[in-house]
């Protein structure tokens, strides 16, 4: 079956670490980062953390991550084809991270290298600061793309790479693809430290922009008014507040659905934004897309890992109290 959504991104191993002093770690670590930050590293910054990390953090284990890939697969559940792009390491990362994307269209996966990583610190409050190591990742090229595919899909989902040559190919899709897929954006905090005109040519042709609220301000964005430069649906996504829906008309308030304590928030935006293109190709109007993507993302933060992403009862439960 031919997807409806592909997804292209960064495709992660997730190793997540509970770390009881964060403000120690960063201050040891010294390269400026931030709590609750993301950070890439260099092939010689990863040898560093990885000797850096025993004194300080307590593993918890590993899991398929990556934007692109939880998206994909959270759609994939939700009973959409969904097909992912890009690229993971010929090695036992990568076989682990294929294993885990079960009922995603993996034909378009490059295998080659040496897989991304993200190193997940997770503080006694729960919030999580990320480094990431992108290895393999950072050597997408277009000859990786399959053009035929991407300009059959009704929606092509992009998220962030760590380095520069990615970022100028997805720039190349969007540019080739005018008449093609619908497109959604999420930058990430790392693309969106990059300023909004390092992001222009993406943001022309995009249709729908995801992003946390403080991302929307590394942009330049503010949370009342459409900016011209924008994409024409912007959707803030502001965890326990829920998430505005911003147009050149109006700004609509979406309020989280969750109550009591996160079991786990790793990809709950990612099935937010499965939620919405999901709510898309069904039909849903714009307003009820996002509330459909706020259920989906509530229902996620009572679950651990993809294991807590909601599948297509879920989604039907959930449907039939929006319409």
């Amino acid at each position: 079956m031919k997807p409806q959504v592909i997804c292209l991104g960064a495709i992660n191993l997730d190793l997540v670490y509970r770390v009881p002093d964060i403000a120690g770690f960063l201050k040891e670590w010294g390269t400026g980062l931030a709590r609750g930050g993301e950070e890439a590293l260099s092939l010689e910054a990863e040898v560093r953390l990885r000797a850096f990390l025993p004194r300080f953090a307590r593993s918890v284990g590993r899991f398929g991550g990556g934007q692109a890939a939880n998206t994909a697969y959270a759609l994939a559940r939700l009973g959409f084809p969904a097909a992912l792009v890009g690229r993971v390491g010929e090695d036992a990362d990568g076989a682990f991270l294929r294993e885990g994307l079960a009922w995603v269209n993996l034909d378009y996966l490059v295998q080659d290298g040496e897989s991304g990583r993200a190193y997940i610190l997770v503080d006694p409050e729960g919030e999580r600061t990320i480094l990431v190591a992108p290895n393999t990742n950072d050597d997408l090229i277009e000859r990786d793309l399959p053009w035929e595919a991407l300009e059959r899909a009704r929606f092509l989902h992009l998220t962030s790479f760590a380095d520069e040559g990615p970022l100028a190919v997805q720039k190349q899709i969007a540019r080739r693809l005018t008449a093609g897929p619908r497109l959604t954006f999420d930058p990430g905090e790392l693309y969106a430290r990059r300023g909004r005109a390092a992001l222009d040519e993406l943001l022309e042709q995009v249709e729908t922009l995801l992003v946390t609220e403080a991302e929307w301000a590394l942009l330049g964005g503010g949370l009342q008014r459409h900016p011209d430069w924008a994409p024409p649906i912007i959707l803030i996504k502001r965890g326990p507040l829920g998430a505005r829906l911003l147009t050149p008309v109006r700004y609509l308030d979406i309020p989280s659905t969750f109550e009591g304590q996160p079991v786990d928030t790793v990809g709950a935006g990612d099935v937010f934004a499965a939620g919405y293109i999901a709510g898309l190709l069904i039909g849903l109007n714009l307003p009820q897309a996002v509330r459909l993507a706020e259920h989906a993302a509530a229902y996620k933060l009572g679950g651990r890992g993809r294991k807590g992403y909601p599948d297509k009862r879920v989604m039907e439960r959930i449907i039939e109290r929006l319409r």
